[in-house]
């Protein structure tokens, strides 16, 4: 059998997925005709419009491809099934093929929503319309149309009620105006409820690029403020960099839980000043990100992440010191060669060379996690009225390990001269608060 064959069944009924779109239409003039239907009021093309509630077979719609809940999904799909044809979703939607890999995608969504669950029990029917453009395809009610026809088709005899559903059909209408009306029925009410975020900023940027609307635009229909608007692609631009770096491209299921932890690398790396500082804290994000857990709470490790930067840059700079290494990519056009007159941009560099290695970003991860643990720790201390001791003990007991096991044949001691100058300046400082 062709694929003409499969995507366009002889008869009506044979496709679960969508009558031929002749028959679709035919269907529609012969239920239109009927007398006193019923209505159901929808704001459309800028008016109030009743428009007839029809009741048509289950099988005759079919799903619209440009549906919002499942941008990420279809990108993750054909990412994990590269043998699929490429236009599978941007296409021609009227294709068996796209409507069944649509079908399993919007089911997915139902069960997350327990859309699923609410329509197993028979005594939960229908009760708004379905939306349907005048070609048949699904505008609104996607997600409960495919959890409809699978209960249908598992159970006939318990969901026989499902057979036939009340839908309206739209009249004429342009994309612009069916973009319109999505924004209006699904954004405005739930669309942080039932969109993750990375759904909702690949819908927009499909928008923007298979329909060709403009961000200002986009931003009105779906009553975004502009910094709004530009943080969310700025969250999927760091996702889309962070799964491409891990090997892991499109594979939105990976970071859809992360919402916070992106919102927050947007904002506070735009705080940071430095190129090199930005693309360090950038990488050491994307590592603490790979183990969530190493560091608790990512939303609140990003922001502490920031905060304390400077000392993570040491920490690291100490601990991988010799493992760093610079390679030829470009990095020391941007943050220094590495000379002595450029040593802060050559330690940046090197930095962010290691925590782009897969092998150092274990090591890396548990260093950054030290160093915040400390200063978490530093700020419940700082409140005591004994912490000037406590940090002096703390001082001392280091410096007698130091001096009792450290001073070996084998001991690297770069860098230990500045570390005591700078301990005997803080000596100094206290001493003269004593006095």
């Amino acid at each position: 059998m062709s694929m003409q064959d499969t995507a366009f069944p002889n008869t009506p009924k044979g496709s679960r997925f969508g009558w031929p779109r002749p028959a679709r239409l035919e269907e529609f003039k012969t239920r239109l005709e009927a007398e006193d239907l019923p209505t159901n009021r929808v704001v459309f093309q800028g008016l109030n419009q009743d428009l007839p509630i029809i009741r048509v077979p289950i099988d005759l719609p079919k799903y619209r491809m440009a549906n919002g809940r499942t941008a990420s999904l279809q990108v993750e799909h054909l990412a994990l099934n590269p043998d699929l044809r490429s236009d599978l979703f941007t296409g021609d939607p009227e294709l068996w093929d796209a409507q069944e890999v649509q079908h399993e995608l919007l089911l997915k969504l139902g069960r997350a929503s327990d859309l699923n669950g609410y329509f197993q029990d028979p005594a939960h029917q229908q009760v708004d319309p379905l939306l349907l453009d005048e070609n048949g395809f699904i505008v609104n009610g996607n997600r409960r149309l495919s959890t409809w026809r699978q209960l249908l088709h598992d159970e006939p005899e318990k969901y026989g009620h499902f057979e036939h559903i009340e839908v309206v059909v739209l009249p004429h209408a342009t994309e612009k105006d069916l973009n319109r009306l999505e924004a209006q029925l699904q954004i405005d009410k739930d669309i942080r409820a039932d969109y993750s975020w990375d759904a909702q900023a690949n819908m927009l940027v499909a928008k923007m690029e298979r329909d060709g609307i403009k961000a200002e635009e986009l931003c009105k229909l779906y009553r975004m403020k502009d910094a709004e608007f530009a943080q969310l692609l700025d969250m999927r631009a760091y996702a889309d960099e962070y799964l491409r770096s891990r090997e892991k491209a499109n594979m939105w299921s990976e970071v859809s839980g992360q919402e916070h932890t992106f919102q927050r690398l947007v904002q506070h790396r735009s705080k940071l000043s430095g190129v090199g500082r930005k693309e360090v804290f950038k990488e050491a994000a994307f590592a603490l990100i790979d183990e969530p857990t190493a560091v608790g709470r990512l939303y609140i490790a990003i922001p502490d992440l920031a905060a304390n930067l400077d000392k993570v840059v040491d920490r690291l700079a100490a601990k991988l010191e010799g493992e760093a290494t610079t390679s030829d990519d470009g990095l020391d056009e941007l943050f220094g060669t590495g000379k002595t007159d450029d040593n802060t941009g050559a330690k940046e560099a090197g930095l962010i060379n290691a925590l782009k290695d897969s092998a150092q970003r274990s090591r890396a991860r548990e260093e950054i996690a030290d160093v915040l643990e400390a200063e978490r720790q530093l700020k419940k201390d700082v409140k005591k009225a004994g912490f000037l001791l406590d940090q002096c003990a703390k001082a001392n007991s280091y410096l007698t390990a130091a001096a009792k096991d450290g001073l070996r044949a084998e001991t690297k001691l770069t860098g230990v001269s500045k570390q005591l100058d700078e301990i005997e300046a803080r000596v100094a400082t206290i001493r003269a608060y004593l006095v």
